[in-house]
């Protein structure tokens, strides 16, 4: 036989897997990779490390090894290692609890309060931008969001944020942001092979920027670790190579009690959040001696994840699976039905969510925007409203969630945007980056945005940040993000004094976009001007025109004007009520019937 044929039958012709075998235990693992001090990214992809940081408690609980956090969230089953005294700093967007609906953690508050703590504020995207200029070796990147906001001038003063004169025409500022490099990065996949090569599911959320940044390198957990050849057939959805890998760890369900979805690969299952598991871990967060002893109960008297996997009892893990299959709804939906029969009148919440799907989609069919990026809670809300009402008119636009969510058609039963039912829905799934900086606020984007707001003022500029007390609330997520770049934005929010204030003592997002608000009392607009104005009232706040304008200008903090041409707005009828309330059945975000 010629030499070279011998060659390539002997050294070519099989596809060769890596020598390399990194798997490991993972509290190896941590022993081994992890240390005092260290700069930890736990990736918040679709699904989350929580197994590894779980495990982190374990070892380092009351030993304070000052480690410095950055992630797009520290919140839910992350917020264990404030309360342990684990974390020197954490740089984030969100810093709180999302279940089961987004707002301040008494663990951050009370960290906080005695100063245990030091908290960066960041956006959603610029997180995951400065993780990217860290894995891509360059010193910053150029960023849309933050300009005009207060995050902008406290992160000035630390040195990470800056406006510059653009090289290429001077008479513009650019903002740029300071590259991020972490010294390990924690990665949760749905499979892994022994060398590390990592599969994950979308969507990506901050990404793997942080992983490819991280000087020592990544710890992966996976749910299942698998052969090479599995991986190579799957490799599109490799996320992690395994040159960047210390150690692979093969821990089922280490996501939990965060779901992981798997988009139609009949080798791995999708299991859903496990929101009976979440709501007992917000309800202890109340209490400092409550929640020491959640945390006893559920890690550091858990010896593995073997034994938390048994703590939590295979009727669970079964009924996980249930859940996440893409028709489950259906029968979720049947136990609210005698609540949904009932169809009392609208609530000021519900009236306030469907008059706002009502100036949307009017906006929306004049303007031709092709996508809206809401966020969570009530302006989703609006905007699944919204979907299915101008889809009866011919008219379609796609909704995109800043998690990297693109297309869905949302589902019954579960108003969280994230969840397992609305993610077969899409028509793509992709990251923060993409979501937020490319289809929500790329240079051609035609996207309304709808959000929320703890606070708004006069000229429609957001706080999420800071209270009037000074305490710390939850911080920006991707509102900042949204409300920088986006055409326009819609606002949602409770009409109160407090929330209705005359200037914001900290911008979050800053208001030049944001053009409409709904309250649950009436509609402010701007109308050529910058300052909001009532434009509509609801019949539901009161007997009279004269009576609700009266109530609405006491719970407004400014001079309130009031359009000549003021329109008294129609109550919602039974089928947008029907249509609202399928989405929110335990009434997380819809509030108490008569409440305000």
């Amino acid at each position: 036989m010629n030499l070279w044929r011998a060659v390539i039958n002997d050294r070519i012709a099989a596809v060769h897997d890596s020598l390399q075998d990194k798997r490991m235990d993972l509290a190896e693992a941590v022993r081994r990779f992890v240390r005092p001090g260290m700069k930890l990214n736990p990736c918040s992809l679709q699904s989350r490390p929580v197994a590894a940081l779980y495990e982190i408690c374990r070892q380092f609980a009351g030993t304070h090894p000052e480690f410095e956090f950055i992630s797009s969230s520290l919140s839910g089953n992350y917020l264990q290692l404030v309360h342990l005294r684990l974390l020197k700093r954490a740089i984030v967007s969100f810093a709180g609890e999302g279940y089961p609906t987004p707002g301040p953690s008494p663990v951050m508050a009370r960290a906080l309060a005695r100063g245990e703590l030091e908290l960066e504020n960041w956006t959603m995207l610029t997180i995951s931008q400065r993780l990217m200029a860290g894995a891509m070796g360059v010193p910053f990147l150029t960023t849309r969001s933050l300009v005009g906001s207060s995050m902008a001038a406290d992160l000035a003063t630390v040195g990470a944020f800056a406006e510059v004169r653009d090289p290429f025409d001077p008479a513009h500022v650019q903002g740029v942001i300071r590259a991020y490099t972490p010294d390990i990065s924690l990665v949760h996949a749905w499979a892994a092979d022994r060398a590390g090569n990592a599969v994950c599911f979308p969507p990506y959320q901050e990404n793997i920027y942080g992983a490819l940044a991280a000087r020592d390198g990544v710890i992966v957990t996976a749910h299942k670790i698998v052969p090479t050849e599995f991986v190579r057939r799957h490799s599109h959805l490799v996320r992690v190579p395994a040159e960047r890998v210390l150690a692979v760890c093969e821990v089922p369900f280490g996501s939990h009690p965060y779901g992981n979805y798997s988009a139609g690969t009949p080798e791995f299952v999708p299991y859903a959040n496990d929101y009976e598991f979440m709501l007992p871990h917000r309800l202890a967060q109340d209490a400092e001696g409550r929640y020491d002893a959640w945390i006893h109960e559920w890690i550091l008297d858990v010896k593995n994840q073997d034994e938390y996997l048994s703590k939590l009892g295979r009727a669970r893990l079964d009924r996980l699976y249930l859940l996440g299959r893409p028709d489950s709804w259906r029968g979720e939906l049947e136990r609210y039905a005698a609540s949904l029969d009932a169809a009392p009148a609208a609530g000021p919440i519900e009236e306030m969510v469907i008059q706002g799907a009502r100036t949307i989609s009017e906006r929306i069919k004049a303007r031709r925007y092709k996508t809206v990026l809401s966020g969570v809670g009530q302006a989703a809300l609006m905007a699944w409203v919204a979907a299915h009402r101008l889809r009866q008119e011919g008219v379609e636009f796609a909704m995109v969630a800043e998690t990297g969510m693109y297309g869905h058609d949302p589902r019954p039963a579960d108003p969280f945007l994230l969840n397992y039912w609305n993610l077969p829905t899409t028509t793509m799934l992709t990251d923060v980056f993409e979501a937020l900086g490319l289809h929500g606020g790329g240079a051609t984007n035609e996207c309304l945005a709808t959000l929320g707001a703890g606070q708004i003022d006069q000229f429609g500029n957001i706080n999420t940040t800071i209270a009037e007390d000074g305490k710390f609330i939850v911080g920006s997520g991707g509102a900042n993000d949204i409300v920088s770049t986006a055409q326009e934005t819609v606002v949602v929010t409770a009409q109160r004094r407090q929330s209705f204030v005359e200037r914001v003592r900290y911008i979050t997002s800053p208001g030049a976009r944001v053009t409409c608000v709904l309250s649950t009392m009436g509609r402010f607009e701007k109308r050529g001007g910058e300052r909001l104005i009532l434009t509509g009232y609801y019949r539901s706040a009161g007997r009279t025109r004269d009576e609700i304008v009266g109530k609405i200008k006491e719970r407004c903090g400014w001079p309130l004007a009031v359009a000549e041409d003021l329109e008294d707005l129609p109550p919602p009828t039974s089928e947008e009520l029907a249509l609202l309330r399928v989405f929110d059945p335990e009434r997380f975000f819809l509030g108490k019937l008569g409440g305000g």
